[in-house]
């Protein structure tokens, strides 16, 4: 668990960082966009209202804090006049731009000369290979003046900005992983200190407990033989049975919660589950339930051995505990339709399970009885179990999930198969 909320705090801590750098580098990058777009229109307007002509005075006062002298011969324009009937412009002044650049622009006179004339302007043209802003301005009837200023050595800082800020984002990120990789044990360790406390306050306390429960049950157990066996002493027995069984669950749970504690290998699910449902077989009988079980033989998972056993009991016993009176339990264990993983499903008969939250079932100390269940002979359970197999099938690396559809309760444990192929190989290893 510790490893868990270890790598989850570096996780998070890593996702809020790089959420942090995106959001800021983006904002500069659209407000350094911002600016260069604003540029681009500002120089238009100048060179537009001016008859082609850049005048700096006007510049200084429309650009501000963006404006400088030398900076005045970093735009790259030309001016020209545009027919709309003919769909053609002619060059009027092409001294600030390079030939392939003009000749580009030249190229999209037919679009600049349908969007002019339906009202547009000023726009953007786009190819793979540039980028131009124009602005027109009526001078007679289909006649336009018109100016085109190459967007790319004023988006230049934007581009560049944008790689930095990728480069620094991912060096930030790898530079911060480092970090929180030393760091992080320390920042989970009051965490740690206080879990290991409460697990060995646990095992010592069930330790502890068991000494005065032997001795009752002795002494209970004395007195039956002595021939005072009424219904008080019978009571005492089931209740230190009941605290005993408790004790040892939540010993169990204690045990089991830590992954890095069980070692994991090729298991026989098969042989694990026909074990289980071969001990439920007497006391599914004795009630009157009907008992199926279908297990495809020589499936092999990843787990430990009496761990895998165990979770499989808790399943079977949860389910012969909440059937119906003369329902049916069935067990089976086949392989997913891909073949890659074992499937094991445990259902029973329930007919009122509509309205359960089958999401709670997995919650430590809640036992399904309390919210649907009123029969008093069925409330044996702590709701340990299920909470325990839950995470011994995620340490197995596995699923488990439970729902209800027409009057069944079924679990289902979904664990990664290993292949023949690979089990001999694993073996071969040994």
């Amino acid at each position: 668990m510790i490893k868990t909320i270890r790598r989850r705090f570096m996780w998070l801590a890593t996702t809020s960082l790089f959420l942090v750098m995106i959001i800021s580098f983006a904002s500069l990058i659209g407000i350094s966009y911002f600016r260069s777009s604003s540029e681009a229109d500002e120089i238009l307007t100048v060179i537009v209202k001016n008859n082609g002509r850049l005048d700096i005075k006007e510049a200084k006062n429309r650009l501000g804090d963006q404006y400088s002298r030398e900076g005045m011969f970093k735009y790259r324009y030309f001016t020209g006049m545009l027919d709309t009937s003919k769909r053609k412009t002619s060059v009027i002044d092409s001294g600030h731009i390079i030939a392939d650049s003009l000749n580009s622009v030249l190229s999209k006179d037919e679009e600049v000369a349908k969007a002019v004339k339906n009202g547009e302007l000023r726009g953007t043209l786009r190819s793979s290979h540039m980028r131009f802003r124009y602005l027109a301005k009526k001078i007679a009837k289909n006649k336009y003046f018109i100016c085109y200023i190459d967007l790319a050595p004023l988006m230049q800082s934007t581009m560049l900005l944008a790689k930095y800020a990728m480069i620094f984002t991912l060096g930030g990120i790898l530079i911060f992983l480092a970090i929180m990789s030393l760091l992080a044990g320390k920042a989970v360790q009051p965490i740690k200190d206080a879990y290991d406390k409460q697990r060995r306050f646990i095992t010592n306390a069930g330790h502890e407990l068991k000494t005065p429960l032997a001795v009752i049950s002795a002494n209970a157990e004395m007195e039956e033989l002595l021939g005072n066996d009424d219904e008080w002493n019978q009571s005492t027995i089931e209740q230190v049975q009941r605290m005993t069984r408790l004790i040892d669950e939540l010993i169990t749970v204690t045990r089991m919660s830590e992954p890095e504690e069980l070692v994991l290998s090729p298991v026989n699910f098969s042989e694990k589950v026909e074990e289980a449902a071969k001990s439920f077989k007497s006391v599914l009988a004795k009630d009157g339930k009907d008992y199926e079980v279908k297990v495809e033989p020589n499936l092999y998972v990843n787990a430990e051995s009496r761990s895998l056993l165990e979770v499989v009991n808790i399943l079977i016993d949860n389910a012969q505990k909440y059937c119906d009176d003369h329902g049916k339990v069935l067990v089976v264990l086949a392989k997913s339709r891909l073949n890659q993983n074992a499937v094991l499903t445990v259902s029973n008969s329930y007919q009122n399970g509509k309205n359960v939250d089958t999401k709670r079932f997995f919650e430590r100390f809640y036992r399904e009885d309390e919210s649907h269940h009123h029969d008093e002979q069925k409330k044996s359970g702590f709701g340990i179990g299920l909470s325990m197999a839950q995470d011994l099938v995620y340490t197995f690396g596995g699923k488990i999930s439970a729902h209800w559809e027409d009057g069944v309760m079924t679990f289902v444990v979904t664990l990664k198969r290993i292949t023949p192929k690979k089990l001999a190989a694993s073996e071969n290893n040994d």
